[in-house]
């Protein structure tokens, strides 16, 4: 009985053999205190559970370097002081093979030690190109340092960043000849789910531990809040970025209140640190709520009364800044499109007269605003102490050129109004041809670029649009099609595309020299008054389109059309 039960005992021991365990090649992830440990690392950010759960110090394994991969090849040499570091890129799909970018390393001890390879080129990426992207048309050196420093020590704003990177990555790796970008390809995720997964990675850590209801944790979720705008704006979904967007509006107002109610409750340095990065965060997601009713014509921005307000005592008459300057043209920009969404709904239902009636107290109020806008900013230019680019006060003056533009034609005269505004329309492409003239950072003038705020391509619009000269609105065609680049829910190629649509429409049936010597000669039953368009869903073999809905001046009607784009 003992002889039968040592062969069954010697056999069960064989028994791996015949059966052995999968061959994997030798793992290098984990930290170091748990390979000293012999135990698995369950590779948890910041620290393992293992090593936390024991009070042990997680002393994570980062000693591999950035190996090369299939798109490209990304090479850093950094010292060990927190000076700049420099950063090669080289890209096959890239238009410029190499590039040398500079940004202000933190620290390595600040730095969140990133887990492989693809998270380290996605990071730098981020540190490099994406940020300088985000806020191209008003630089701000603090937010870029903010978003830097949550995004290597915070695990949450740290995945939000990589699916940043990974998709504005392939948004500038997409297929250029083929004619005009197409963005729609950004919804074929079959190939590769790596942002989509940072993306639901992120989420997953904010709600693990963003439950708290203290002015931080509601700081980082507006951070976060932030990123996935610039996400989905990347990725085409525009009707998500603008859900993310109403929710943090309300949850910046929650988080201003909190930090006001707790300041007593810190020391003065701890609370003028939290009260900056509120501060920060809350303007950014305020700007991008200001700035979308010039995308969706029936959005309300919050708070745009009290901050007009709020912005003209009496006693000033300049600005302190260049931000407070943008900020509060925006508010008013803001304000004329809320007047004429107004109009046009008031239009529907009562008569021309009641409409002008009406609207024509707060269209006078709006226009002393502007002229005070004005004023205080003339006598800002004046001041030795400002600095600022060329570009930057051109695209101030565009914004309100094309503001004063909006609000004098917001009358009864509907398309046949604009006729009267050729100067206008003249000054605003001038000051879009200095905008559109300043050199980038960029290796090619044509590479596209991404952010989530508003510039030249609504301006370009409406110069296209509704400025019936010939010249001009071909010129903006140009101009939109010199360099792609997508401004939120904007793109410049969609755009042009658009106007070109527009045009063949307006001045079919016309001679081209009648069109050259008077803009009138468009009859107003023909003028094209409301117009919208939205991408459609295409496969990776098929080209990109767009459904094209429009409507005329002085007509019933709903006129669809697709458009390739």
């Amino acid at each position: 009985m003992d002889r039968k039960t040592d062969e069954i005992t010697k056999q069960a021991k064989q028994a791996w053999r015949k059966k052995p365990r999968k061959w994997a090649p030798k793992s290098r992830r984990g930290c170091k205190t748990c390979k000293i440990r012999r135990i698995k690392c369950d590779l948890y950010e910041p620290s393992c559970l293992k090593c936390s759960s024991t009070g042990r110090v997680c002393e994570v394994n980062s000693e591999y370097t950035l190996g090369p991969r299939k798109e490209g090849d990304i090479r850093v040499s950094q010292n060990h002081q927190p000076r700049a570091a420099k950063v090669t890129c080289q890209t096959d799909n890239w238009h410029a093979k190499e590039c040398d970018l500079s940004f202000n390393a933190t620290g390595p001890l600040m730095i969140t030690p990133v887990r492989s390879s693809d998270q380290g080129e996605a990071m730098i990426f981020f540190e490099c190109i994406s940020i300088e992207h985000l806020n191209a048309y008003r630089p701000s050196t603090p937010w870029r340092h903010t978003l830097m420093y949550f995004s290597q020590t915070v695990p949450s704003v740290r995945y939000a960043a990589l699916a940043v990177a990974s998709i504005h990555r392939k948004y500038l790796n997409r297929n250029r000849t083929v004619g005009a970008p197409k963005s729609q390809f950004l919804k074929n995720w079959l190939d590769d789910q790596t942002p989509l997964d940072y993306y639901n990675r992120a989420i997953q850590l904010l709600l693990k531990h963003g439950s708290s209801s203290d002015t931080e944790a509601i700081a980082i979720t507006l951070l976060v809040c932030y990123l996935f705008i610039c996400f989905d704006h990347l990725a085409g979904d525009d009707v998500q970025a603008m859900k993310h967007l109403s929710e943090g509006v309300k949850l910046s107002r929650n988080a201003i209140n909190l930090a006001r109610d707790n300041v007593d409750a810190y020391h003065d340095f701890e609370a003028s640190k939290l009260s900056m990065l509120v501060s920060q965060v809350t303007n950014q997601i305020r700007r991008l709520d200001t700035q979308a009713v010039q995308f969706i014509t029936d959005w309300n921005p919050l708070d745009i009364r009290i901050s007009v307000m709020s912005w003209f005592p009496s006693s000033r008459t300049v600005f302190q800044s260049l931000d407070q300057a943008a900020e509060f043209l925006q508010v008013l920009l803001a304000r004329v499109m809320r007047l004429r969404w107004y109009t046009s709904q008031e239009q529907q239902i009562y008569s021309v007269g009641e409409v002008v009636t009406s609207n024509s107290s707060l269209q006078e109020e709006i226009r002393v605003h502007l002229r005070m806008w004005l004023s205080m900013f003339e006598n800002m230019l004046q001041h030795d102490y400002l600095c600022a680019t060329n570009s930057c006060i051109s695209l101030m003056r565009l914004q309100y050129v094309i503001a004063g533009l909006l609000l004098n034609t917001c009358g009864s005269g509907r398309e046949m109004d604009y006729d009267d505004f050729l100067p206008q329309f003249q000054q605003a492409m001038t000051l879009a041809r200095d905008v559109a003239a300043v050199p980038k950072v960029d290796t090619e003038s044509s590479q596209p670029t991404f952010t989530p705020e508003t510039g030249i391509v609504p301006v370009l619009f409406i110069i296209g649009s509704k400025c019936r000269h010939p010249r001009l609105r071909r010129e903006a065609i140009s101009i939109l099609r010199q360099r792609p680049i997508r401004e939120a829910a904007w793109e410049s190629t969609a755009t042009a595309r658009v106007i070109e649509r527009i045009i063949e429409i307006e001045e079919s049936g016309s001679g081209e020299m009648e069109l050259l010597q008077n803009i009138k000669t468009i009859p107003v039953w023909r003028r094209i008054e409301d117009v919208s368009w939205l991408n459609s869903p295409c496969g990776p073999e098929s080209e990109a389109t767009m459904d094209f809905t429009y409507t005329f001046c002085s007509a019933d009607g709903v006129y669809c059309e697709s458009l390739v784009v």
